[in-house]
């Protein structure tokens, strides 16, 4: 009877060191901070425990593995008093679809993403790291070691990753603690930079600029019919675009001035160049508006700030448009 009392606390630890592993490495970070936030102290230990993960499941599959194997040797003792020679066999047969079902399976389905049974575990399984913490210590040691005998690398502490962010991002915009619009500014952010100037350039046919032989009352006709304060000024042709004008620079000069007299550099940049790089150019340079040119150096577009801008925020609403 006592034997059948141990094996079964046996298994139930088991269960706990699944179920526990399971709650806390699926909680969301999100809920977490709001927990602490409510002035929950078991959300506080859940966060530190958090912040060593390798430490936390190391001990946790240290405990469940200790568990069960006594469990194990103690079922299997027991089958032999009862059903003899066989009995390892009958052991190994019930122990092997017990702790699949009772001790694995069922406690992670109950477990993962349980906020309340994670906040009520989250004292034992401080114990239970603090406990283990050095035999986990001992056994990563000889590990490492071994690895490192076979000329493998050990293990190190990984960052956040983009897909783990993202991931936490749904888990947030499910349980409506971060916004739609939010989610998918950040995720734009991840994307940005991915993306090639090419992708959000204004194509060639739609460029407005101004000849260089032009004069300032030319320009500021053109500014007002299409809204724009910054023009290129191109000579000849616009494969050849010289500079830019902002309209400021025009505002205590005769209308009769030449345009060349106030030309400003203007930024060039190939298609290949990605989004974030040009956008952080144009704030090194301090410009807002940049020619976009292919490998034969013809301009095939123009990027301006906002339109990078843009592809991160979404459309930026202007009284001109």
């Amino acid at each position: 009877m006592a034997g059948l009392i141990c094996l079964i606390i046996l298994l139930f630890l088991s269960a706990f060191f699944s179920a526990s592993e399971i709650a806390l490495i699926s909680l969301s970070r999100v809920r977490v901070r709001q927990e602490i936030e409510k002035g929950k102290k078991d959300a506080i230990i859940i966060q530190n425990l958090l912040k060593n993960p390798q430490k936390l499941i190391g001990t946790m599959l240290i405990g469940n593995n200790i568990v069960n194997v006594f469990a194990s040797i103690l079922a299997t003792a027991m089958a032999i008093r009862i059903f003899g020679d066989v009995g390892i066999g009958v052991a190994t047969f019930v122990m092997t679809l017990t702790i699949l079902i009772f001790c694995e399976n069922t406690p992670k389905a109950f477990a993962v993403r349980n906020e309340k049974f994670a906040l009520r575990i989250a004292r034992p399984v401080k114990a239970v790291v603090f406990l283990l913490s050095p035999v986990a210590v001992v056994l990563t040691a000889v590990s490492n070691i071994i690895i490192k005998a076979f000329g493998g690398k050990p293990p190190e502490k990984k960052a956040v990753t983009e897909e783990e962010i993202k991931m936490m991002l749904k888990m947030g915009e499910e349980e409506g603690t971060i916004e739609k619009d939010e989610r998918k500014m950040i995720d734009d952010v991840f994307e940005f930079d991915e993306t090639k100037t090419k992708e959000v350039m204004v194509p060639r046919e739609n460029i407005v600029c101004i000849s260089e032989d032009k004069t300032v009352g030319a320009l500021i006709n053109l500014v007002r019919e299409t809204g724009f304060s910054r023009i290129p000024v191109y000579r000849n042709n616009i494969d050849n675009i010289v500079g830019m004008i902002h309209v400021k620079d025009t505002l205590e000069l005769d209308n009769d001035v030449p345009i060349s007299n106030i030309l400003r550099p203007i930024l060039r940049i190939k298609t290949t160049e990605k989004a974030d790089e040009v956008l952080r150019e144009m704030q090194r340079k301090r410009t807002h508006i940049a020619v976009v040119t292919d490998e034969n150096n013809k301009t095939v577009g123009l990027v301006s700030m906002e339109d990078l801008i843009e592809e991160i925020v979404g459309e930026i609403a202007d009284e001109h448009e």
